[in-house]
């Protein structure tokens, strides 16, 4: 498992708890640190104590043997693991993006090849993260929910059901993708992230506690979040490349029923307990402009497609956060977008 974030640490619990050998990656030593013990404390829709066999900073000792290796680090550090990882993955070894968001497998795969990894593996992502969880203090994950029908593509798409049928012996409730251009553009976090955080930034700077979806995301604010989601969804279909809306998304994966969007997500459950960043430096902004935001304008331009709200949003955050994310998110300087044309070519 590479990453001690919410979903490292979730995910991390959840195998343990089937009886899997289950190994989990921290970036940096202080991250090792902060783990009191190895036994973990699950709770929400799962209840146990489980153990973790290792936490490591090794990137080595944690991939060494990995038949499964998950990454569910922001897809900012994508390069980062990959390169990290590229002198020890061997051949038959499977990694799975979790999620990828946008591209994401393009961007690993092009950097284990630049870093001299030559393995013959099994590279594929997810469209969003199998949980909605959090964890505050670590060694306590909490899941709120499992998501139904995570879809889930190999990057090389024959390998596609081989990664459906890994994954669902894991009880997680995936589905499979036509390819990773369905799982990259189904990436709902560059929807329901960036706008609201940017729209409620100065409750977040005063370090107000609020519910991130059911108070952050009031009817006018998922009125902009929708413009936007329509502008992922048109940039899809000009590709060839049907994805849901975010209304369709939330009952597709957790049943949710209303109205509207915003009604949709009121009626979330999931989401009833999910609490705002306590900081404007999350990854909501940092993760999801970069490669939700920013590969979406990208095609946008390319197919002739208006992305006036996307581009606001990458605009915005980038006037806030004094940095250009547009230069340091996804853009053509990263992924090759010529290519992801004609991937869409060939699968249609």
């Amino acid at each position: 498992m590479i990453s001690t974030g919410n979903g490292g640490q979730s995910l991390a619990a959840f195998l343990a708890n089937q009886g899997y050998s289950v190994a989990l990656y921290a970036r940096e030593r202080e991250r090792v640190e902060m783990f009191h013990s190895n036994r973990f404390e699950l709770s929400g829709k799962v209840r146990c104590s489980p153990v973790i066999d290792l936490i490591s900073c090794s990137m080595e000792d944690v991939v060494e043997d990995a038949y499964l290796i998950m990454v569910t680090t922001p897809g900012q550090y994508h390069p980062v693991v990959a390169k990290a990882m590229a002198p020890y993955l061997v051949d038959g070894q499977t990694v799975v993006l979790n999620p990828g968001r946008t591209f994401g497998t393009y961007v690993f795969e092009k950097t284990l090849r630049e870093n001299g990894c030559k393995a013959d593996i099994l590279l594929g992502e997810t469209d969003t993260l199998v949980f909605t969880c959090r964890c505050t203090v670590p060694g306590y994950p909490v899941i709120f929910d499992i998501k139904h029908d995570v879809r889930v593509a190999g990057h090389k798409s024959g390998y596609t059901q081989q990664l459906v049928s890994m994954l669902s012996d894991l009880s997680l409730s995936v589905a499979p993708a036509e390819s990773v251009l369905e799982t990259g553009l189904s990436n709902i976090g560059m929807v329901f992230h960036p706008l609201p955080i940017l729209m409620n930034i100065t409750r977040i700077e005063k370090k107000e506690m609020f519910r991130y979806y059911i108070d952050g995301i009031s009817p006018i604010v998922a009125k902009v979040v929708e413009r936007l989601d329509s502008e992922r969804v048109a940039v899809a279909e000009a590709l060839g490349v049907k994805v849901p809306s975010a209304y369709d998304w939330l009952y597709d994966r957790y049943g949710s029923t209303g109205a509207s969007l915003y009604e949709r997500i009121q009626n979330t459950d999931a989401y009833k307990d999910v609490l705002a960043p306590t900081e404007i430096d999350t990854r909501y902004i940092h993760e999801d402009i970069q490669t939700g935001c920013v590969p979406v304008s990208c095609l946008g331009r390319k197919l002739r497609v208006p992305t006036e709200i996307t581009d606001t949003a990458i605009k915005w955050a980038s006037v806030f956060y004094n940095r250009d994310f547009y230069m340091t998110g996804r853009n053509e300087n990263t992924i090759d977008f010529d290519a992801v044309v004609a991937e869409a070519c060939r699968v249609a």
